[in-house]
């Protein structure tokens, strides 16, 4: 199995959800994805001002850096970004993936998310919205105040788990921070065949 953490204000998590789907269908393994809110991979994004000193200027070259990277990899996979993903409460959209794991759904409710919100056309907040994405994956009545979508409890587990960023993987107890081991991935679950893709 390949368990995905994720958090739909990461445009990483988002650029990881479709090859790892394609690599467990590959290998004809189950993909488990679990919620963890985390900031936004943009967070950082900042104008320059005469006051910055030169600690602030690299970090800022590194934040540009990181999001032209993120954005030639989703104009790769074809994906619209039209927003930042910052200053987005993600816990309803969340919530609304446990319920949508419950009916089997998790990954079509991901993807349909995913690609609503950074197209800047759905509110991961309001828990309307969530639950009209939901009724088209057989959830009815959702209720982000319904204690069956505890987020805490999940954040427990990943704490326990040591697991505190997404993009994560985790594949048979060994963790893999971010997509581009998703080739490491493959050779692990293969039984490490051959030569290791490093």
């Amino acid at each position: 199995m390949i368990e995905l953490v994720l958090d739909f204000v990461s445009l990483n998590a988002y650029l990881a959800l479709g090859p790892a789907k394609r690599l467990a269908e590959e290998l004809d393994v189950e993909l488990k994805l679990t919620p963890l809110r985390s900031e936004s991979d943009l967070s950082f994004l900042s104008q320059p001002s005469s006051a910055d000193d030169l600690g602030q200027r690299h970090r800022r070259i590194r934040t540009d850096y990181a999001q032209a990277d993120v954005l030639r990899y989703a104009a790769v996979q074809g994906l619209n970004i039209q927003i930042d993903g910052r200053n987005h409460d993600s816990t309803v959209a969340l919530k609304g993936l446990l319920a949508a794991n419950a009916e089997g759904r998790g990954f079509d409710y991901a993807g349909t998310v995913f690609a609503q919100f950074w197209a800047g056309e759905l509110a991961i907040d309001a828990n309307d919205a969530i639950a009209r994405v939901l009724e088209d994956f057989g959830v009815v009545d959702f209720d982000a105040t319904d204690s069956r979508w505890d987020l805490d409890s999940v954040k427990a587990q990943m704490d326990k788990r040591e697991i505190y960023s997404v993009p994560t993987f985790d594949v048979e107890g060994e963790r893999y921070l971010g997509r581009q081991h998703l080739p490491m991935i493959r050779w692990q679950l293969e039984g490490y065949q051959g030569r290791g893709p490093i």
